[in-house]
């Protein structure tokens, strides 16, 4: 066939269903101009290959707030808690009304509803009166927790009876642990509305109350909360927002900020995220690579690549022992404050409790959907996977007082750190840590620290081997000693 036939097929489309396809086409596009542009997307449910390292971690236990569980059954028992909640709540200012609250919640509803990662299925009255009772709920509690605020309420004594937030040890627990759930927010300027409402002649500020109700759960104390100025331009998306901006490193909370408009205009995950796997597989894989490389190019001019300076390829705590590496407790107020210096290791006493991984976990899902926020925790948790293998690496840090160890054993704390970071994803020449894995890279790298960690594991790693050492080093001394004297007697015969 010397030309090559042109057919023109003409197909008759349905022009209804091309219709309706066009007016979904045109209704996201005009979502995403008047919705996520003005209001970013913050509240996320957890990826489901996160979510598959421990699914529990990231379901609350008692209470929902926000529309992502609030269906769950096992979670419909604190309904009524939650009436009686707003109920005190509206006894704070008789001023204003359930009408009052009602028309600043739907003043809200349409921010609220574009923060969500995904459409919320509920009509407008429903949402509305979810945020409001959700709310009320939050910022009840967090006042109750104060004597500075009161109420007027006859009934208050008898209603206290029925209350298992006062009643009971377990129920503030689980509160806590459940609001700090990425799957389980509302709006932090939902709550900041219905709490201005409230309490407008209040001494304390919405942040200072929630850093004094989760005082006891932060791993590392801070005795002030960042201000709104400090988390401008967005200020605090959620409540698990607000306790990450605690945790930040002082110094790094102004690079934070800097890098928010950057991250938003050039953070692409295919091109600027590597992906930590289970454990140290892909280091591991490496270096049986250059192993391999090694070995055949031996006498040939091949040059191999030296090992990739990345979190995996730093030893453990004992091994860097063993180098040279001293650890000591540095002082400060945020747990992420790590720094490396003059072959000294200086890490945050850390409080590790049964639920510090469902804490950690739920930060870093928050880092990996909001890449704004930083990777802070997920590399600090990156790091914590190097340096704790075993059970003798908690108990080393524990002895320094590096980790407060208050599970059952040394083993189960190395159990958690090695399961946070499956799946995670963190660039690892960027990180707020990479200066530090560098450092400590070319300390173990040198040939005296190399030498020094292969006498310390052969030779000093156990009592019987260090008795050895001394006994072949007295065997060796007397042996020239001998020598000697036979030698000067020979010289010099006794007369």
């Amino acid at each position: 066939m010397s030309g090559s036939a042109v057919v023109d097929c003409v197909i008759d489309e349905d022009e209804e269903w091309v219709s309706s396809l066009r007016r979904r086409v045109e209704a996201v596009e005009l979502r995403r101009r008047h919705g996520r542009d003005a209001v970013p997307r913050t509240i996320f449910r957890v990826p489901a290959n996160i979510r598959e390292g421990d699914p529990g971690a990231y379901e609350p236990r008692i209470i929902s707030f926000g529309p992502f569980h609030r269906a769950d059954p096992a979670l419909q028992s604190t309904s009524r808690l939650k009436l009686r909640y707003l109920q005190k709540l509206l006894l704070r200012n008789r001023d204003a009304s359930l009408e009052d609250y009602i028309g600043l919640v739907r003043g809200l509803e349409a921010r609220a509803r574009a923060s969500y990662s995904e459409d919320i299925d509920m009509d407008s009255n429903a949402f509305v009166e979810m945020l409001l009772l959700d709310a009320g709920f939050i910022v009840e509690i967090l006042l109750m927790q104060t004597d500075a605020y009161s109420y007027d309420d006859d009934d208050d004594e008898e209603e206290e009876e029925d209350d298992p937030v006062v009643t009971t040890n377990w129920t503030l627990p689980l509160i806590e642990y459940d609001m700090l759930m990425l799957e389980n927010q509302i709006p932090y300027f939902v709550t900041e509305g219905v709490f201005e409402l409230a309490a407008r002649a209040a001494g304390s500020s919405l942040t200072e109350l929630l850093l004094a109700f989760f005082d006891d759960l932060l791993p590392c104390g801070r005795t002030t909360a960042p201000s709104e100025e400090e988390a401008a331009p967005n200020k605090f998306h959620h409540v698990l927002h607000f306790l990450h901006s605690c945790i930040m490193p002082e110094q790094q909370e102004q690079q934070q900020q800097q890098a928010r408009s950057k991250n938003k205009r050039s953070y692409n995950p295919l091109i600027y995220l590597k992906l930590h796997r289970v454990g140290r597989m892909s280091s591991n894989l490496y270096r049986r690579v250059l192993s391999s490389l090694s070995a055949r190019s031996a006498g040939s001019s091949v040059s191999v690549p030296p090992l990739l300076l990345t979190p995996e390829s730093i030893p453990s705590a004992v091994s860097l022992k063993e180098a040279g590496v001293e650890f000591e407790e540095r002082k400060s107020d945020s747990f992420l404050d790590v720094a490396f210096r003059d072959g000294t290791m200086g890490i945050p006493a850390l409080r590790v409790g049964h639920q510090t991984g469902s804490l950690f976990r739920n930060l870093i899902a928050l880092e990996q959907c909001l890449p704004e926020v930083g990777t802070h925790v997920a590399t600090y948790a990156l790091l914590m996977d190097c340096l704790v293998d075993t059970g003798e690496d908690v108990a080393l840090l524990h002895r320094r007082g590096c980790i407060v160890n208050g599970l059952g054993s040394g083993e189960e704390a190395a159990l958690l750190f090695n399961r946070l970071c499956k799946e995670v994803t963190v660039e690892y020449g960027s990180c707020y840590l990479a200066g530090l894995f560098k450092d400590v890279g070319r300390h173990c790298g040198s040939r005296w620290n190399k030498w020094r960690a292969k006498l310390m594991h052969d030779y000093f790693s156990n009592p019987w081997a260090v008795l050895s050492l001394v006994g072949a080093v007295v065997l060796i001394f007397l042996t020239v000693v001998q020598t000697f004297l036979a030698v000067l007697s020979y010289f010099k015969p006794p007369s």
